[in-house]
């Protein structure tokens, strides 16, 4: 995957990649490597939201609030 991909455009990819595996449109070894593909797009995501998560909580201290929860939020 590209690395100029959005975040937007990895969720799309990734809910395709479920709504598929969900439907049984591959077979047992394509399952599999979707199942990966998806297991990677989770973790690129995952990676993508703490690090915003992280620039928030940087300029909610530097303005003297309460730390940023996304999952609160």
């Amino acid at each position: 995957m590209n690395k100029n991909v959005t975040f937007e455009d990895k969720m799309k990819e990734l809910e395709t990649l479920i709504s598929s595996l969900e439907n049984g449109e591959y077979s047992l070894e394509e399952s599999i490597n979707k199942y990966t593909e998806a297991m990677k797009l989770i973790s690129q995501c995952d990676k993508e939201l703490k690090n915003v998560e992280e620039k928030i909580n940087k300029i909610v201290t530097e303005n003297g609030e309460e730390n940023f929860d996304i999952e609160q939020a």
